[in-house]
């Protein structure tokens, strides 16, 4: 009990991603506001009474008894207020309220069009419902969350912690899960998975992937590896002495999947969600020397343009 409770008082003491939240809450408006312009032309044909999909049920309308034809037949009007929660959410005006919402509006986007929807799609979702627990609004936002009292005060630090490990800890599942399901595919289990993957014209991201696929050390050695880094990733995340590597490893994967496989949105949200297993101090000493890097380097082209006036013309 006494465990239990010093757990409790730990997680109560301060918010641990009061730091890094802030830069996510900002990158899921900007994910969103992405989404809306790419399909925007599509907005008839996905979403309004002449789609393809109007015959699909939406879930969250049905449990209301509500159809979901009147919400497509208002579509454009549901557009805006979807468009006006983004800018709040973005700005942190409304706080969890607006977070909660737009989480129901995602859903309902989602379930319109869920023929469109990929991995990204879908953890976004579950990372905005998360973040209706979070406190993100220390940073790039209206003004921060103000607490009546410590009592408040900590109980607050408690729920954005939870739910900020509980993105990591479903980062964890997903990585566990489809490294499962490959060692149960015959293709991943013999070693020859990225062979077909990077021979797929569906996938050919590089005019390098012909020629990879004709390097046998190569296909082993990505196929099995892929299936490695998400099998260890979700135990050896958790400590100190290899976080780092885990981390640089998973963004190297995601990074390999984008280049070679032309499957941009879902990893960039994959490498971003890295960011969650840094500390607030880790953050703080990663902003910190990026900004002397920067710093030293716009000193030093000043020094070069004042040194050799003909540089600047």
């Amino acid at each position: 009990m006494n465990t239990f409770n010093k757990i409790i008082d730990d997680l109560s003491t301060e918010n641990r991603f009061g730091y890094y939240a802030p830069f996510f809450r900002v990158f899921i408006c900007l994910y969103l506001i992405k989404d809306i312009i790419v399909t925007y032309r599509f907005t008839d044909l996905l979403y309004t009474g002449k789609s393809f999909l109007v015959s699909e049920p939406l879930p969250l309308l049905e449990y209301f008894n509500i159809s979901s034809d009147i919400l497509r037949d208002n579509f454009y009007i549901f557009l805006l207020l979807y468009i006006a929660l983004i800018v709040l959410f973005l700005f942190g005006i409304g706080k969890r309220f607006t977070a909660l919402t737009l989480f129901f509006c995602v859903e309902l986007m989602q379930n319109m069009a869920w023929l469109t929807l990929n991995g990204g799609d879908n953890i976004i979702k579950f990372v905005i419902l998360y973040f209706v627990f979070i406190d993100s609004y220390s940073r790039f936002s209206n003004k921060p969350i103000s607490y009546k009292n410590e009592e408040s005060k900590k109980l607050g630090n408690f729920l954005s912690n939870v739910a900020g490990y509980s993105i990591c800890i479903h980062l964890c599942l997903i990585y566990f899960v489809s490294a499962m399901h490959k060692i149960n595919s015959e293709v991943w289990f013999n070693g020859v998975a990225t062979y077909y993957i990077l021979g797929s014209e569906r996938f050919r991201g590089t005019g390098l992937n012909l020629a990879l696929i004709k390097n046998g050390f190569f296909v082993t050695l990505s196929t099995y590896g892929t299936i490695l880094i998400e099998l260890i990733f979700p135990f050896w995340i958790w400590f100190k002495k290899t976080r780092n590597v885990m981390i640089i490893l998973a963004i190297s994967l995601h990074m390999g999947i984008g280049l070679f496989m032309m499957l941009y949105d879902f990893q960039i949200i994959f490498v971003l969600l890295q960011g969650f297993f840094l500390t607030n101090k880790e953050w703080q000493t990663i902003v910190s020397k990026t900004m002397n890097f920067v710093s030293r380097y716009k000193l030093r082209l000043n020094a070069i343009i004042k040194t050799n006036p003909a540089t600047s013309k």
